[in-house]
């Protein structure tokens, strides 16, 4: 859930306790958090999963500048002593939950590291309805990877058909497309 009291030294320490951030990305995590506590929700938007009093995990979301429904997860924490366990998947359900209790659906980025994607869990984002739209390989360094993730998310899901068989052709090409045998 959003929360107002949020300790920002506590997300610090779990982003840095997952050993997949670097010093520099710590430091714009904590400037981050300095401006969301500044301005809640604007543009930054916190929201932490608990076991009781221990943190599980965390996300700071954004909304993108111009666009009404689009978000970008800035970051995505699950603690290392809860890697094990449901935590990642949670907090996307509370991510899309956040979302669309604002809007009737959402559009959700993710530009992540592939040691970040281990760290919530490797097929997380894949089974919460992500696809990949961008891979670099080696981007970060040996072994770990670029990715570009997107998702939208509906509060009431649109109902989508595919056609019985091929669509029929249009336009000017129709009147000349028979196949050249058929012609003579």
């Amino acid at each position: 859930m959003m929360q107002e009291h949020v300790d920002i030294q506590e997300l610090e320490k779990a982003a840095d306790r997952t050993g997949v951030f670097k010093t520099v990305e710590i430091d714009l995590l904590h400037e981050t958090l300095l401006s969301w506590k500044n301005s809640p929700g604007d543009p930054y938007t916190v929201l932490e999963l608990r076991d009781g009093k221990s943190l599980v995990a965390f996300a700071i979301i954004s909304r993108i500048n111009g666009r009404e429904s689009t978000y970008d997860i800035r970051y995505l924490v699950v603690d290392r002593d809860y890697r094990s366990t449901e935590g990642g998947r949670h907090l996307l359900q509370l991510i899309d939950e956040e979302l669309l209790a604002k809007n009737s659906y959402a559009v959700i980025r993710l530009e992540s590291s592939g040691l970040k994607l281990i760290n919530i869990g490797p097929d997380t984002l894949t089974e919460s309805g992500y696809k990949m739209i961008g891979h670099i390989e080696g981007y970060y360094g040996p072994d770990n990877d670029y990715y570009y993730l997107i998702k939208t998310a509906y509060r009431n899901p649109p109902s989508f058909t595919k056609p019985d068989g091929p669509l029929p052709d249009e336009g000017p090409a129709e009147a000349g497309s028979q196949a050249p045998e058929a012609q003579k």
